[in-house]
């Protein structure tokens, strides 16, 4: 009987390692902006001042978070658009993009993003740098072709396109 058992494992263990191997992929896809949407809560943090949901417990705030420097503050929204392409030259479609990013402190946000292509989502998500270097995001699931996807997508400045993407899949 430990002998069948041992049989079946030995047959069914590469079976499983090879099938998981085969639906591996990287791909390279090209993204052009096409809306972009900030949301600035400013009038949602002068209201915290007055009316705290923790009563007379004071926050620290850390020395980043308010400094009068323009741009994101913790709690502001970015949500961004792309259409994506197969080629450099941002001639094919290869579907949409949707990144929507919440800031925290020091340009960091925590960033969701939905990659809509032809055979299927794909979706990813984690924290993010937003201080114009890559964006390197978790890929925790997807649609269609990409059902139970894991792996990884980076996202930085085309050097051949202005206000362009380059996003590399590495899927499992």
């Amino acid at each position: 009987m430990l002998a069948a058992a041992v049989l079946v494992a030995a047959l069914v263990v590469p079976a499983v390692t090879s099938a998981s191997q085969s639906h591996a992929q990287s791909f390279v896809l090209y993204g052009k902006g096409k809306r972009a949407q900030f949301v600035n809560h400013a009038d949602d943090r002068d209201r915290g001042n007055t009316t705290n949901p923790f009563g007379d417990f004071v926050l620290p705030t850390p020395p980043s978070a308010n400094s009068g420097k323009k741009g994101a503050r913790a709690g502001d929204n970015a949500l961004v658009t792309l259409v994506l392409y197969v080629d450099k030259k941002l001639t094919e479609p290869a579907g949409t993009a949707i990144f929507n990013c919440t800031f925290n402190f020091a340009q960091e946000a925590m960033c969701e993003a939905d990659f809509e292509l032809r055979r299927g989502t794909v979706i990813a998500m984690g924290p993010a740098r937003l201080d114009g270097s890559q964006i390197l995001l978790a890929v925790t699931g997807g649609t269609g072709r990409h059902v139970g996807a894991r792996g990884q997508v980076s996202s930085t400045a085309s050097p051949t396109s202005k206000n362009a993407q380059v996003l590399r899949f590495t899927l499992l």
